[in-house]
């Protein structure tokens, strides 16, 4: 499938994003917590951009720092489930599906990510 091909069945608009994440496997709590990027966000999902990417299927945990409108630094706390994962791009990273957000989380997460568009 293509890229093009992808994008048509996405169900929201995705806003590019620059926004630290850290994340971790939910069933190995011990292991270790990875870093990465959000490239672009939208209601149900992101994409990470990360040299370690985790399996397909894998649930993780999300810890994405935002600045509020007011400018202080906020840690917004979700867990997801990685739909797909490349390694070998030259933007490795992962999309991820929330499974579990607050509302007030996602919106403030959107609307750092929207005062971004022009």
């Amino acid at each position: 499938m293509s890229l093009d091909q992808w994008d048509e069945k996405r169900k929201f608009k995705r806003y590019v994003a620059d926004l630290p994440v850290r994340f971790g496997d939910l069933r190995a709590p011990q292991a270790e917590t990875c870093e990465g990027l959000a490239l672009n966000v939208c209601r149900d999902g992101i994409f990470i951009k990360t040299k370690t990417p985790l399996r397909p299927g894998t649930d993780i945990q999300l810890h994405i720092r935002i600045i509020t409108p007011f400018g202080e630094e906020q840690t917004l706390d979700a867990e997801a489930k990685v739909m797909w994962a490349n390694e070998t791009a030259a933007e490795p990273g992962m999309g991820v599906s929330f499974t579990k957000i607050d509302r007030h989380s996602k919106y403030a997460m959107l609307a750092c990510a929207f005062r971004g568009e022009t």
